[in-house]
């Protein structure tokens, strides 16, 4: 009886780990991930640091066996203040990391005692006009790229102009690419590949105003085309020239929550941010991305 039980216990072990997480088909091709829930089986470590209101005291909020965010960590540590993220660990294993330091900037997860929730129940990040995070050891994030992949889970409640992201290189006219939101109805991916070309290629999907989106953006330097897909409706436009982009640095961190220049901040929230050195695909990476939606 004492072996049968071992072996009941070594299948429930082997099925709990065939199951996975959600990015688990992208784990070689992700540059960084990060999520209020457990993105990739093999991560072990915290989701989060988080900085309470009522005395600036700090700590790392991890991940639930099952996969969630530790809320009865998060709100033992929050009390009746308020918490915002300093940090926010990328899951992939590369040590690029999301941090904030400046506390006006940092994106809140708890109000007054009471977390900040999505529709599904899960945790999301509020972003109210001037909060971002910078992504660390990320300069070489376009350079010499072939693709890029940029994506996200939020919800705009403003009808500006918003950036999600926006790498660049110091060039002039700049390259780069940018998720955004051109209005409160539409989402777009935009890029440049080369300062030889003075027009930046677009492609906009339109949205229900409010509505939370799984935005995914390519830019296919070197294929010559953008794609933008919102909850699977997808849209692409081809660029000029194809080639892949300088191989230069950027001069300024990877940002979530604004662009390169601090300005056209997102207003409204957010649950996930995922950025790849390659055109991923976009229809399993929507199905992926679905499955953690706040």
């Amino acid at each position: 009886m004492g072996s049968l039980g071992l072996g009941l216990d070594l299948r429930r072990r082997v099925l709990g780990r065939a199951a996975g997480a959600p990015l688990d088909p992208f784990a070689g091709s992700l540059y960084a991930a990060f999520g209020l829930s457990r993105l990739l089986r093999t991560y072990a470590g915290p989701c989060l640091r988080v900085r309470r209101s009522s005395d600036g005291g700090e700590a790392d909020i991890g991940l639930t066996p099952a996969g969630g965010l530790d809320m009865a960590a998060l709100l033992g540590f929050t009390g009746t203040s308020s918490a915002y993220a300093t940090r926010w660990y990328d899951q992939t294993g590369n040590g690029r990391h999301a941090a904030q330091a400046t506390g006006a900037a940092q994106p809140r997860l708890v109000n007054a005692g009471a977390p900040d929730l999505g529709p599904t129940g899960r945790p999301m990040m509020v972003f109210s006009g001037a909060q971002y995070l910078d992504v660390q050891n990320s300069l070489g994030f376009l350079r010499n790229a072939e693709a890029v992949t940029l994506a996200s889970l939020a919800r705009s409640s403003s009808n500006a102009v918003q950036v999600v992201t926006q790498p660049a290189l110091p060039v002039s006219p700049v390259v780069h690419t940018v998720l955004y939101y051109p209005n409160a109805t539409a989402l777009s991916m935009q890029a440049r590949g080369s300062a030889s070309n003075p027009v930046n290629t677009t492609a906009t999907v339109t949205i229900a105003a409010g509505a939370w989106v799984r935005h995914i953006g390519r830019a296919r330097f070197l294929a010559g085309a953008v794609d933008v897909s919102a909850n699977g409706v997808t849209a692409t436009t081809a660029m000029t020239p194809a080639q892949n982009t300088p191989d230069i640095d950027a001069t300024t961190l990877l940002r979530f929550g604004t662009n390169s220049t601090l300005s056209s901040f997102l207003t409204g929230v957010a649950g996930g941010f995922v950025c790849a050195r390659a055109a991923l695909d976009i229809a399993s990476l929507d199905t992926a991305l679905a499955q953690v939606m706040p």
